[in-house]
């Protein structure tokens, strides 16, 4: 690997030049050493011979033009267009997480420079001390009276720099800095993500476009020429010979310009690495050498890059995880595939959605706790035919302990999916009477379930219970990273394509109950054989007797709740009451029939709620789940090489 032959581009110091993108030889820069033994060199906006061009939002990339004969094989390169949603969202969640940054670092940065202030007040105030002391000394001959009207005057000065103003007006906070991020696209194909992420995010330092084919890192260089960011800076440096007119160069020559200057002309904005993704990020596993953002979009599961990421990403840095192997994830006929690449066992429910993502978070999880390091998840997302998660990861050996705490096996009922929640862990918080402080112990759990019966039956229709997991039971979503990621959104519209999708699924998301797991009213019903209820005398149910209702983003027609299953249940028998059910098709010892014979437990209005279209979204014209985006849409076909990694 040699991410100094690397095809790199950050030259936007505006102190420094401005390069104009369509200058003439501006993309010879890409051709170094590494380059696969191709000649990649492509004049931006110029479509070479034999190449179509492909466009999306800020970038437009390079395709081999597709022969006459269509071929059911690989593709030569890998990229699918419906997934441009999923590039959208990216660049809306690494934005706000790049601002969300910036404060956490300018907050920590003028706390320092208060203190400093704080000091070197302290240190003045005791210099002149130290002087009217030894003033004093000096004149202890003189008279006594004299002596001790000195030692007066010497405490009211010092009283009076005590009592000085924490922060004197004539000290102002200098303006802030900015505080740039890198960013490492482990898989990187073609490089249209990478490209986009130059080209869309402001606080961006640089971006490394790695992946292990030779021909996919050739169409990145090709790529990355084509866009216009090539590294512009060769010319300032008499060794290597200009690709950039002197002209287009401001001030020109450019003299003057300091070492990070030149180093960031000369290895740009989109630097490039050919090799394999886990070993460059384990080279980069030193905390001077991490990534502030990674980056996981494989073809297919990414537990194989997780250990990777986890040593690579810096201490609150951000990785971004797609996982499109759903069959696995999400059904139900690889239980042993799910355990052994994810450490937990898939569910055989309609919540597998949910349980997908729980799943992933608890990999990523249980790999991050190795190295005394914990997750926060920001938003986890179902989409299509894949998860995508942004998780935050910190340094934190106390917080590690809490980990057993949030992770949970699942018991659910084979019949009626009924679920129920078993922690591997116990939390205890004590506050100690003598200092007031809050000290945390740690327990075993106790368990089965409560509402599990002698011989694991469910407590609701008697169904055989089946163990999922274990996977992630803490919140999937932080509630402000995703409101911040929406206003954020809705303040520019036109930078995204697909914004009204965006928009959608972020509301939905933001608005959901943050107890695990959804249910649709039509497969609580079916399980009783009665007539479904509409969703909104549903959520009413459930709203008139206090409890918090919402949509789940992961499957139209669902409610999340913190209410029992039983009350859930008892929804139904009410509904039964006016809309009885046909027993002649209810089986005698069948589920439907226990549920159907146990009494109302609970008193349930089915009258209208006023907040239900609110707390349902259905008063805000909102794009909640997405249609088929095109015909035969769905996982594109792999690249020729290297499938692992797209």
């Amino acid at each position: 690997m040699s991410t100094s032959s690397a095809a790199q581009g950050e030259a936007q110091k505006d102190s420094m030049m401005q390069v104009e993108e369509t200058a003439p030889g501006y993309a010879n820069a890409g051709a170094q050493e590494g380059q696969a033994g191709e000649d990649t060199t492509t004049a931006p906006g110029v479509i070479p011979e034999g190449f179509i061009v492909h466009t999306e939002s800020s970038t437009s990339i390079l395709f081999a033009a597709p022969p006459s004969t269509t071929s059911s094989g690989p593709a030569p390169v890998f990229l699918n267009p419906v997934q441009e949603y999923n590039r959208d969202l990216s660049v809306v969640a690494i934005r706000t997480w790049g601002e969300v940054r910036q404060r956490e670092k300018r907050d920590r940065w003028e706390e320092g420079l208060r203190k400093k202030w704080a000091k070197k007040r302290a240190r003045d105030a005791k210099g002149e001390g130290d002087k009217g002391a030894k003033k004093r000394k000096a004149e202890s001959g003189e008279k006594e009276a004299v002596a001790e009207a000195d030692a007066r005057e010497g405490e009211a000065e010092k009283t009076s720099e005590s009592a000085a103003p924490a922060e004197p007006q004539d000290e102002k906070l200098p303006p802030p800095p900015t505080y740039k991020f890198t960013l490492l696209e482990a898989l990187s194909a073609t490089g249209l993500r990478a490209i986009r992420y130059a080209k869309e995010l402001p606080l961006l330092r640089y971006v490394v476009a790695n992946d292990l084919s030779a021909s996919a890192v050739a169409d990145i260089r090709r790529n990355i020429a084509f866009n216009g960011l090539s590294p512009a800076g060769h010319s300032l440096l008499p060794s290597v010979p200009p690709c950039v007119p002197l002209s287009s160069l401001k001030p020109d020559p450019p003299y003057g310009l300091s070492k990070s200057d030149i180093d960031e002309a000369l290895h740009g904005k989109v630097r490039v690495n050919e090799g394999d993704a886990c070993v460059y990020m384990y080279q980069h596993r030193d905390e001077d050498k991490r990534f502030d953002c990674v980056d996981l979009d494989p073809y297919g599961s990414a537990v194989p890059f997780l250990d990777a990421a986890v040593n690579a990403t810096a201490d609150g840095g951000l990785m971004c995880i797609t996982c499109t192997d759903m069959g696995v994830l999400a059904g139900h006929n690889y239980p042993e595939k799910s355990y052994t690449h994810y450490g937990g066992v898939c569910i055989n429910a309609e919540y597998s959605h949910e349980v997908a993502l729980r799943l992933v978070l608890n990999a990523l999880s249980s790999t991050a706790s190795r190295y005394g390091r914990y997750i926060e998840p920001q938003l986890s997302l179902s989409i299509d035919f894949y998860v995508r998660l942004f998780v935050r990861v910190r340094t934190g050996p106390k917080e590690v302990k809490a980990v057993p705490s949030k992770t949970a096996l699942v018991y659910y009922c084979h019949s009626c999916q009924t679920p129920h929640f078993q922690h591997l862990g116990r939390v205890t918080e004590k506050v100690n009477p003598r200092n007031g402080q809050s000290n945390a112990t740690y327990h075993v759990p106790s368990g089965p379930p409560e509402e599990i019966e002698k011989g694991g039956r469910c407590g609701e229709c008697g169904g055989k219970m089946h163990i999922a997991g274990p996977m992630w039971a803490a919140p999937i979503h932080n509630r402000d990273f995703v409101k911040e990621m929406l206003e954020h959104v809705e303040s520019n519209p036109s930078d995204f394509k697909t914004s009204d999708r965006i928009k959608g699924m972020l509301r939905v998301a933001l608005a959901e109950v943050e107890a695990p797991l959804y249910f649709s009213p039509a497969k609580i019903a079916s399980y009783f054989h009665a007539i479904c209820p509409p969703i909104t005398t549903f959520a009413s149910a459930l709203l008139n007797a206090g409890y918090t209702v919402s949509r789940s983003h992961a499957m139209a027609g669902s409610i999340k709740t913190n209410a029992p299953r039983s009350f859930v249940h008892d929804v139904v028998r009410e509904w039964i009451k006016e809309h009885p059910v046909a027993m002649k098709n209810v089986k005698d010892g069948s589920p439907a029939k226990v549920l159907l014979a146990k009494e109302q437990r609970h008193t349930v209005s089915l009258a209208p709620h006023s907040n239900v279209s609110s707390v349902l979204l259905d008063n805000v014209k909102l794009v909640r789940y997405q249609m088929n985006p095109q015909e035969n849409w769905g996982p594109a076909k792999a690249a020729v090489r290297g499938a692992p990694q797209k």
